[in-house]
């Protein structure tokens, strides 16, 4: 059975599951961070990351709870999904999809 449904309409009926998280609304999108070299700085981030452990908890959570199909439909494995707040799998990720992209290899 091959039925054609949106994501949003997914997001709809499940509101409770990760569709919300994948949305082009500014409140969902990653903000940069702005480097600060001073101790200021380093209060910040500390605050801030505080601040954002629930929601990464709460993301890890939903993840956990997915099926290997559904995991390997967004393109992440078991093993991965500890790993998607670190910037160096973000980065890594993002080469990948670039290489495939433009169709040359990684790291070239």
């Amino acid at each position: 059975m091959s039925a054609q449904v949106s994501k949003e309409s997914i997001a709809l009926m499940m509101p409770n599951r990760l569709g919300h998280y994948f949305r082009d609304e500014p409140e969902f999108m990653t903000r940069p961070e702005v480097p600060r070299l001073d101790i200021f700085g380093a209060v910040w981030a500390l605050l801030m990351w505080v601040v954002q452990t629930p929601r990464r908890r709460a993301v890890l959570d939903e993840l956990n709870t997915l099926s290997e199909h559904e995991l390997a439909d967004i393109g992440l494995s078991r093993s991965e999904v500890t790993r998607i707040f670190d910037p160096s799998f973000a980065a890594e990720r993002n080469a990948q999809r670039a290489a495939i992209a433009y169709a040359r290899p990684a790291g070239a």
